[in-house]
């Protein structure tokens, strides 16, 4: 058996290329990278024990021309294989136009590279729980642009490469650890509270937000993956938290919880809670932006942080979320595991921490 893996770098991709390796001593792991670069954080983030096992195929897959010349380097065998496409643009504030040639042309050239290698291939497709191909409102081009890929891609291809999906919803670090490869989704919240002390957050705090640990997806896209190497029939499956969905106010005060311990250790002052405020007062929010200039904040970050609000106001406004299906086990508790996921990030992060008692004592005046 061979698994062709995309975005094998990424927050998913990572665990999973160890997890497959680990399991079967006979495995052909092949991951499609775009970069030495990329290749580079793969291997050091593997044991050095299954490094040696690792195949590389260098294509950009938002590039026909490097996927060609990938291609012009292959000749189908016989060989099963399941091509597993995690490889995307996760980024929750770029216009659906911004994500297109990764998200949806990245998706038609990876199925072009797995129908290029193997003569007896099937695909996993990973999107996200946050959107779906009909019925839905996207609420960012992200959605948009997974939902497009995949309805374009069995349109393309469908007829000649059985297609499974998986969707996965907000995949933040091992339950266990906390440990994760990229910091994406959750993670800039954490940031602008634990650097920033924002005066507000927008939302209703009583929406509800859809966490899952990365450990837990990747024991579940693993499980499919050798149920269709198994049996070869299409499948779906959507790992989101269901019951396990948690408020956002709640993920917010347990953040400032931790960072609180945080400051604690290295000496620094409480901060108050953020209010939470809701869409409608945005109004008001824009002039408190306005007006609102901390120390040690760049205009980048502050343009971002502007941006933050609209995204996490909108999910935490309107939690819209496919329900769990055909997963092995639930998903543990948010509250359970988002401590061990917070710390982690701080302690990634040292320079949040350091003493800066006249920003810190600007952003309080601010806030009363």
């Amino acid at each position: 058996m061979r698994i062709l893996l995309s975005g094998a770098s990424g927050t998913v991709g990572m665990p999973l290329a160890a997890a497959l390796l680990v399991h079967d001593a006979g495995l052909r792991l092949v991951c499609v990278l775009r970069s030495h670069k990329a290749r580079t954080a793969l291997e050091e983030g593997l044991p050095a024990a299954l490094r040696p096992r690792l195949e590389v195929v260098e294509a950009d897959l938002s590039d026909d021309a490097s996927v060609d010349a990938a291609l012009g380097a292959m000749a189908a065998d016989d060989m099963p294989t399941i091509g597993v496409h995690l490889a995307a643009d996760v980024s929750w504030d770029k216009s659906c136009e911004e994500m297109l040639q990764l998200n949806v042309r990245g998706t038609h050239n990876f199925a072009r590279l797995l129908l290029g290698c193997s003569k007896r291939p099937q695909m996993v497709y990973v999107s996200t729980a946050y959107t779906r191909t009909h019925d839905w409102e996207y609420r960012n081009g992200y959605e948009e642009s997974k939902a497009m890929a995949e309805r374009s891609l069995r349109e393309a291809f469908g007829a000649r490469l059985p297609i499974s999906t998986f969707s996965c919803s907000l995949v933040v670090g091992d339950s266990r650890t906390g440990e994760i490869a990229r910091f994406n989704g959750l993670y800039p919240l954490i940031k602008f509270l634990a650097a920033f002390h924002p005066p507000f957050l927008v939302g209703n705090k009583d929406g509800l937000l859809d966490i899952v640990p990365v450990d837990w997806v990747v024991a579940e896209l693993h499980a499919m993956v050798l149920r269709c190497a198994a049996d070869g029939e299409p499948r779906e499956c959507v790992a989101s938290a269901g019951e396990q969905r948690v408020r956002y106010e709640a993920v917010v005060r347990l953040i400032e919880e931790r960072i609180a311990l945080a400051r604690r250790r290295h000496g620094l002052p409480e901060v108050a809670p953020v209010p939470i405020l809701r869409d409608r007062q945005w109004g008001f929010l824009k002039r408190a932006l306005a007006a609102w200039q901390p120390p040690g904040i760049s205009r980048s970050d502050f343009r971002y942080f502007e941006r933050l609000l609209r995204v996490y106001g909108t999910y935490a406004s309107s939690d819209r979320v496919r329900a769990p299906l055909h997963v092995r086990e639930p998903a543990p508790d948010p509250l359970g595991f988002l401590p061990r996921v917070v710390d982690h990030w701080i302690a990634c992060h040292p320079r949040t921490m350091r003493a800066q008692s006249a920003a810190d004592a600007a952003v309080q005046e601010q806030v009363a």
